[in-house]
């Protein structure tokens, strides 16, 4: 078997990944290639990945700002443990330093831009009452 990727060829994106068996001359003979995509073989790609005639090329994922992290839930009170494959507390302490940070960086943005959502201003008048 031989992993290989779908790659659409207008696009260079992968569509799907699947396992192939090949024939003597390294062809597919039982799965005909779709059609406007190629194989490509591939130990590694995934759907979404891009292909640029030579060389496969995972997505880049932006990091997302520090702000929106933040603001995406509040400062997080648990963590996964992959070792016990459950959720665990965080400690007092860090959760802590979460909202200081996040206080901080809404009193930033309203300083330099004079504009938080609705969200972001409620947020920061809590946790300025908890402070």
């Amino acid at each position: 078997m031989t992993r290989v990727a779908i790659v659409e060829i207008a696009t260079g994106v992968v569509l799907n990944v699947c396992d192939l068996d090949r024939d003597s001359d390294g062809l597919h003979p039982h799965w005909p290639t779709p059609e406007g995509c190629i194989l490509v073989d591939s130990e590694t790609a995934s759907a979404g990945w891009t292909w640029d005639g030579t060389n496969l090329s995972a997505p880049v994922i932006p990091e997302l700002p520090r702000l929106d992290v933040l603001m995406a839930g509040g400062p997080a009170t648990q963590v996964y443990d992959e070792e016990t494959n459950t959720m665990v507390d965080r400690p007092a302490e860090d959760v802590a330093a979460d909202k200081v940070e996040l206080l901080g960086l809404l009193q930033t943005k309203l300083a330099d831009s004079g504009d938080l959502t609705w969200e972001e201003m409620n947020k920061m008048l809590a946790l300025e009452r908890e402070s």
